[in-house]
């Protein structure tokens, strides 16, 4: 049975999104401080793994412990650890208030256990500052998700689980929270469409009565993964159906602010959800009357600054930033006569060398930035980059970048 959240207060405007990798202390820091962005989401973390964190470090005082994350040759990295780096280091008390931290699984057991995990390491790891709010991920289609059975495979194969693991986060979160005079962590649940605009809103219905106070809804099939047209007017319909019952958070083909306005506006949602366009540049989320051209090299350089202040989990989450920062101008889609095979071509030889091992440091991502701008020859990106990375350029080279700057030292 759900206990009304009578304290909560849920902010408007811009949301970043829960992303693997993507919406780490850094990347939730920028977005708000230069994205626009009035809540952040954490990366999605298993429920099995947050029990595992929890159980440890019950066991020990020694926070050291999950300094390191350690990546394998395939570049895999054990999720535990990772986890653990995610829930003890990787949050301040300038985030924790407005974080949500999403969660993932199946059984009901487990993610309420989960639930009951954060909200006692977050009490007694940042100064008894609870979370915003805890999310379930009832949306992710991808193969992990169908392999485990979570995400949008759980409400496709088994909704009535999906609504039973609420109601455990309901109850975890009451328990917690009975003796608190404070605000208390919102629960909510971020989830696709469905077949149907009635099967949708049946389903949230469902989730509402099982105890979640909002709801996030990517406007997308789970077959569609991120690609097409986003169905802002299902979108519409949904809300338009709750009315003022419950606040719907919209997500789903937003690249810049305009274009969260013009969702904001015809879908009368309460918030909107970025997640790919605050990858490729946070910092099209001001009006466009204020906003100043940046380049993405810049945009580059920033992410790095704040990468350094708040340490990611490891060099793979810079590497997808990175990515996705300089992709337009490494992978041209615009350009028909690029060849993503002519290692040639700088720009290719750039992408390929940007997921190599053994870039590792701050330090040797900023030298790379300088290659960019040295191999690629664009004046106007030239002129709008940092004095960090400008005198890098003249010494700079492949080689170079390799080794950690050891012969630019």
């Amino acid at each position: 049975m759900k206990t009304p959240n009578h304290t909560m207060h849920l902010p408007k405007g811009l949301y970043l999104s829960p992303m693997v990798r993507g919406s780490e202390l850094a990347m939730r820091m920028l977005a708000r401080e230069h994205g626009n962005a009035s809540l952040c989401y954490s990366p999605m973390l298993r429920d099995k793994d947050v029990i595992s964190v929890h159980q440890q470090w019950k066991e020990t005082t020694n926070k050291e412990k999950w300094k390191r994350v350690q990546i394998d040759a395939a570049g895999r990295t054990d999720s535990v650890e990772e986890t653990a780096y995610l829930l003890i280091h990787d949050t301040c008390t300038d985030d924790t208030a407005n974080c949500v931290v999403q969660l993932c699984g199946s059984s009901p057991e487990s993610i309420g256990q989960a639930t009951a995990a954060v909200l006692d390491l977050y009490a007694n790891i940042n100064d008894c500052v609870l979370p915003a709010g805890i999310d379930l991920n009832l949306g992710c289609p991808q193969q992990c998700a169908s392999d485990e059975g979570f995400g949008a495979f759980l409400v496709e194969r088994n909704p009535e689980a999906a609504i039973s693991c609420i109601s455990s986060m309901r109850s975890a979160i009451d328990s917690h929270c009975i003796q608190l005079m404070g605000n208390k962590p919102t629960l909510s649940a971020k989830i696709r469409l469905m077949k149907s605009f009635d099967d949708t809103l049946f389903f949230i219905r469902k989730l509402h009565k099982a105890g979640i106070d909002y709801i996030a809804i990517h406007c997308r099939l789970p077959k569609d993964k991120h690609d097409g047209g986003a169905d802002w007017d299902t979108g519409r319909k949904i809300v338009a159906a709750l009315e003022s019952t419950l606040p719907v958070i919209l997500n789903g083909g937003v690249c810049d602010y305009d274009c969260a306005t013009s969702m904001l506006k015809q879908t009368n949602c309460h918030a909107v959800m970025i997640a790919t366009g605050y990858l490729h540049n946070h910092r099209n989320f001001h009006p466009s009357d204020t906003c100043i051209s940046v380049s993405e090299l810049s945009i580059a350089c920033e992410y790095l600054d704040y990468a350094e202040m708040y340490p990611p989990p490891s060099y793979l989450y810079i590497q997808k930033h990175l990515r996705w920062i300089l992709r337009h101008i490494l992978q041209p889609s615009d350009d028909f006569t690029f060849d993503k095979y002519d290692f040639s071509d700088p720009r290719v030889k750039l992408w390929t060398f940007l997921v190599r091992p053994y870039l590792r440091s701050i330090a040797q991502f900023r030298l790379f930035l300088a290659l960019c701008v040295k191999l690629l020859h664009d004046e106007d990106r030239t002129n709008r980059i940092p004095e960090s990375i400008s005198s890098l350029i003249e010494d700079v080279s492949f080689k170079i970048v390799k080794e950690g700057g050891q012969t630019n030292q």
